[in-house]
């Protein structure tokens, strides 16, 4: 019998104990902040118990580790490390579908210490991803054949279907991590190029693709270039992996962010102000109209119809970030008919032992099921179900802070995806210049 602990009972919970739970000699203890949330999941299946945590507790999140053998986190990241650090000190393993950062990483000496497994960046994005191209990766390298590029786009986008709004985007979960991460600056190589996108200009740089397809649009995801080494691919000159959206997203929330609308600094907003009001005050202007007159007519009627500029109250939060996310959350939420999209896609230029290359690219096109899970829910939920279950089947050997890179990790969850339904599709063509 294997003990599992699920903290978290958000968006991704369900898939996760659903997976877990066809395993009938597994436990699984759901715990989050909520507990109502908890209550939800643990009524719909069996050999579920469920209670309220405040994960920032050390004491009370010992107690709850202390006889688990794998606990997936599902709460936010910053909390990853001090449930880290619990099961190290309880030799639990540890499942997240986070990426793996500098707190973590301090942590790698004593996981390996410990005889614990710690594995980070198992969910979509990063996850399946990492899975996906490591098959290939390591095919080409069995083959004789060098990685001269490698770019991967992944985005969770409504299904074409429910596209229905001016963003050409909608929240399942709590928007602020999304924004966010618009902020930040990304790194990527470029024909042997170090190049670096500041935050201010990310959205900036966002080019049009087709894939699937589908009229597209990408920009770069953090920093690239690390994954030269994490992949083994050192004869790559180009290295990016990058977020999907519609067209049109990246023009708009990059003028909402000149307007300040993604500002996260705490300010006092002035109880029953009204947006139109409070843009006016936001931008130091007289009147709405100076404003309105400096946007383009894309970003003025998006800006319009999410009602940025109407006598709609702003809801008081501590930074204009997070009304901004009230009033997206409100506004572009999935109703209960409409489904949502996954697609990823690497693209690789593979140079062949005899000199000549191709190109090769795989596509991952999942849709989501009205009654059903989300496809983000479910490409999120199930890798980090499968990874902790195959930990607690002791088929993975490797000790101490690890990533989903290896055959012995990316073989068995590839194989069972598909048996879920979400499935890779390769189409390889001649490179002109090879």
């Amino acid at each position: 019998m294997t003990r599992f602990l699920v903290l978290g009972a958000g968006f991704v919970a369900e898939p996760v104990v659903e997976y877990l739970s066809r395993n009938k000699s597994n436990r699984i203890t759901l715990a989050d902040y909520d507990y109502a949330n908890t209550q939800k999941v643990a009524n719909k299946y069996p050999h579920i118990s469920n209670l309220q945590i405040d994960v920032s507790n050390k004491a009370d999140l010992t107690k709850l580790i202390k006889d688990k053998h794998v606990v997936l986190s599902l709460v936010p990241a910053p909390f990853h490390a001090l449930v880290a650090q619990v099961c190290i000190e309880q030799k639990s393993h540890l499942v997240t579908a986070s990426y793996e950062t500098d707190a973590m990483r301090e942590l790698a000496q004593k996981a390996k210490a410990a005889g614990i497994i710690i594995l980070n960046e198992i969910g979509l994005d990063p996850g399946i991803d990492h899975l996906s191209a490591m098959e290939i990766i390591d095919t080409a390298h069995k083959n004789g054949e060098e990685i001269e590029s490698f770019t991967s786009w992944c985005g969770g986008i409504p299904a074409p279907d429910n596209n229905n709004n001016p963003l050409g985007y909608k929240f399942s979960w709590e928007p602020r991590g999304a924004l966010m991460a618009l902020l930040n600056d990304a790194v990527y190589l470029d024909k042997d190029e170090v190049i670096k996108v500041k935050g201010k200009d990310l959205l900036l740089w966002s080019k049009p693709m087709k894939i699937a397809n589908l009229d597209l649009e990408g920009y770069p995801n953090r920093e690239s270039i690390s994954y030269k080494k994490i992949y083994a691919i050192e004869s790559a000159k180009t290295i990016l992996r990058g977020t999907l959206r519609y067209q049109g997203f990246s023009q708009i929330i990059q003028s909402a962010k000149l307007l300040g609308l993604l500002n996260p600094k705490t300010i006092a907003i002035p109880k029953d102000i009204s947006w139109r009001d409070f843009m006016v005050a936001l931008n130091g202007e007289n009147d709405l109209k100076n404003i309105q007159s400096n946007l383009d007519k894309k970003s003025l009627n998006a800006l319009q119809w999410l009602g940025y500029f109407s006598d709609e109250k702003v809801t008081v939060k501590p930074s204009v970030l997070d009304a901004f996310c009230a009033l997206l959350l409100q506004k572009l939420s999935y109703k209960e008919d409409e489904k949502d999209m996954v697609i990823l896609q690497h693209e690789f230029v593979i140079k062949k032992s005899d000199g000549s290359r191709y190109n090769l690219t795989s596509v991952l096109k999942q849709i989501g099921e009205v009654g059903g899970y989300s496809a983000m829910a479910k490409t999120v939920g199930y890798p980090a179900a499968m990874a902790a279950q195959l930990i607690a089947d002791n088929k993975i050997k490797n000790k101490g802070l690890i990533l989903p890179v290896t055959k012995d990790i990316y073989q068995p969850i590839l194989a069972a995806l598909k048996i879920e339904g979400i499935v890779f599709h390769e189409n390889t063509t001649q490179n002109p210049k090879g």
